[in-house]
């Protein structure tokens, strides 16, 4: 069995696009499979939870079991992320944003390379407004870092930033239970810590990468990766925690102060000014990156124009068929 799990939050007018995107794979990649789909929703104060009911009665044939998380109130991701961890039974899934969609790339072709790695790292391509993929190569450097990105470098990358992306598609068997403890120490950076706990606890863990889109990542005024959303505060001073709590446990002198000077850039990355966001580059985490980019610039590059020249094109036809499809079944709030 196969699992899909969607986290909801206040996001009834785009919701039903991800719903159409699972649908869309189950129905052109999955025949022989069976799917379990769980849908979280942290309290929503719109509809939310309305159109997702909507959509099931619909579409409840396509899956062998569903659990739907439904919550009164807000709790935030680390917690729906953690329960919905909690009720995954397939031995692959994929955990994705309800307002997000994804890729009309092959799902199952993907998550298949689980049989020989432990985590497969995989591309996103961003979106905005009505599927207007963002086509600058630049914007998927970190994406593209993450096929050079092995060994030490991975394990000591990972506890000063965030190498692997949170598009990356894991062995459920990583899952432990100290790797959920872990999360739910935090509110809003439950991909980080899951991953940062993970290669904790699995020092030789096999990696690989695709260079393929899995998700489209939707940008928006509430975005964590938009730097004027009322929750990047929050994330990161959790960002910060994380590197504290990894300092404390650390017994190198050096490394430990690497560890104080990746959290106090924190401090940066919540400026209102993007001239004093450039300083969270001067960082040990932006130091290992810039150090990959320069050995493996050509190898990056290419990496960057392959996946937008060859992806972006065919994705913003998905979202768009994927909204069509939604709105003519009206599972828009109007």
């Amino acid at each position: 069995m196969f699992t899909f799990v969607v986290t909801c939050y206040n996001q009834a007018d785009v919701v039903s696009h991800m719903l159409e995107s699972i649908k869309y794979q189950i129905v052109k990649f999955g025949q022989g499979q069976t799917f379990q789909l769980i849908v979280t929703d942290d309290g929503s104060t719109d509809n939310s939870c309305e159109i997702i009911r909507r959509w099931l009665k619909e579409n409840e044939g396509l899956f062998v079991k569903i659990n739907l998380l439904f919550r009164k109130e807000n709790a935030g991701i680390c917690i729906n992320y953690v329960e919905a961890l909690r009720q995954v039974e397939g031995e692959r899934f994929v955990a994705v944003n309800g307002d997000d969609l994804l890729a009309p790339d092959d799902l199952f072709e993907i998550t298949a390379k689980l049989e020989e790695s432990d985590i497969v790292c995989t591309a996103f391509l961003k979106f905005t407004g009505e599927g207007d993929i963002v086509r600058n190569y630049g914007t998927y450097l970190e994406v593209a870092l993450q096929a050079f990105i092995r060994g030490k470098t991975l394990y000591r990358a990972i506890r000063l930033g965030f190498p692997i992306m949170g598009t990356a598609v894991y062995r459920k068997s990583l899952l432990s239970e100290s790797v959920l403890n872990f999360i739910l120490r935090f509110r809003t950076v439950n991909d980080r810590a899951c991953f940062q706990k993970i290669l904790d606890e699995n020092k030789n863990i096999r990696v690989c990468y695709v260079n393929r889109p899995i998700i489209l990542y939707r940008i928006s005024a509430t975005s964590i990766s938009n730097f004027s959303s009322p929750t990047r505060v929050l994330h990161n001073r959790e960002v910060a925690g994380l590197c504290r709590i990894e300092r404390e446990k650390e017994k190198s002198p050096i490394f430990r102060l690497l560890l104080l000077v990746q959290e106090k850039s924190a401090v940066f990355r919540t400026s209102p000014s993007y001239y004093v966001r450039l300083l969270r580059f001067f960082s040990p985490y932006f130091a290992i990156m810039l150090w990959l980019y320069m050995r493996h610039y050509g190898g990056i590059r290419r990496l960057e124009r392959q996946l937008v020249d060859e992806y972006w094109e065919v994705c913003r036809e998905h979202y768009g068929k994927m909204a069509d499809l939604a709105a003519a079944k009206q599972f828009t709030i109007s």
